[in-house]
Order: C-alpha cells, then sequence, then structure tokens
C-alpha cells in the first residue's frame, strides 16, 4: 500500500484493509468530525482484533469550561459557550466523556483499556488562582483532556 495517496486524505475518505493495524490514534480529532462514531466504527474495521486506538480529545467535565459558561450565562446574560462550539476554527461538533466511550464500545465491539484526564494549563485570565485550578480539577477529574485507549474485542 502506498502511504502517499493518502498523505491529504480525511478519515471519511480513505480506505484500508480489514484487520491491517494493531494501533491507530486520534489526537484532538473525533471532536472536529461531523460523525465521531461512523469513523470509529471505521477505523475499528482497520484495527486487529485485541488493537489499541488512542484517543484524545477535550472532556466534557473541564471545570474551567463550566467557570466561564456560568459566567457568560449569569453575569453577561448571553447563552455563549466555551466548550462545544469554541469562537475560533477549528470548531468542535461533539463532547466525550468515559461514559460516552463506555457506550459506545457497547454497541461498537471495544472495551477501554486505560483512561486519564489531562490538567493542563487553564489559560484563564486570573493565573494566580491557577496553581488552586489545577489541584481541583486534578483531585475531581475535571480537566481539560480525555485520553483513552481502547480494545478491539475479539
Amino acid at each position: 500500500m502506498n502511504p502517499e495517496k493518502f498523505k491529504h486524505s480525511s478519515i471519511e475518505d480513505i480506505n484500508y484493509p480489514d484487520a491491517f493495524f494493531d494501533f491507530i490514534t486520534f489526537g484532538a480529532v473525533l471532536e472536529h468530525l461531523h460523525d465521531p462514531d461512523q469513523c470509529l466504527k471505521k477505523a475499528l474495521t482497520w484495527l486487529k482484533p485485541g488493537g489499541y486506538i488512542h484517543i484524545e480529545v477535550p472532556s466534557a467535565k473541564w471545570f474551567i469550561s463550566k467557570l466561564f459558561n456560568f459566567y457568560f450565562n449569569i453575569i453577561c446574560r448571553t447563552n455563549y459557550v466555551t466548550n462545544l462550539s469554541p469562537m475560533h476554527a477549528p470548531y468542535h461538533h461533539y463532547e466525550f466523556t468515559k461514559d460516552s466511550f463506555i457506550k459506545n464500545g457497547l454497541i461498537n465491539g471495544y472495551t477501554i483499556a486505560k483512561n486519564e484526564v489531562y490538567v493542563c494549563e487553564t489559560t484563564q485570565p486570573f493565573k494566580f488562582l491557577d496553581p488552586f485550578f489545577k489541584i481541583f480539577m486534578g483531585s475531581t477529574k475535571t480537566g481539560l483532556q480525555l485520553v483513552i485507549f481502547i480494545r478491539k474485542n475479539g
């Protein structure tokens, strides 16, 4: 198979043979796709049984986005949200949680092998609060990045 053929293609447009890969990664991809479930199903067909897919997506439980959403709603009296549709491209179409992957795995034939939540920098305007926010997000698993390793069943 010629990898150059797929150099500028998106997952929606490409095909590989079934059970071709042992490992696939989606780093900051699924939240931008119009149909992440369909793309994940497609990737699972390319994965060998017992193979892994590594996924990194923004966490739907990120504390800072919840804080800013509260600010926009209560203080500014707007319906702006910072998490699902940020104010700059590329836009996020979907949010994810560990539970959303558990439910999707029941339908699509995979299990979660490992999951983590990365706290990351908050980028909020009151940087002096950053250490406190980071401790809180670490202890409550409400950090920015959700990292999931799924294992194809069978």
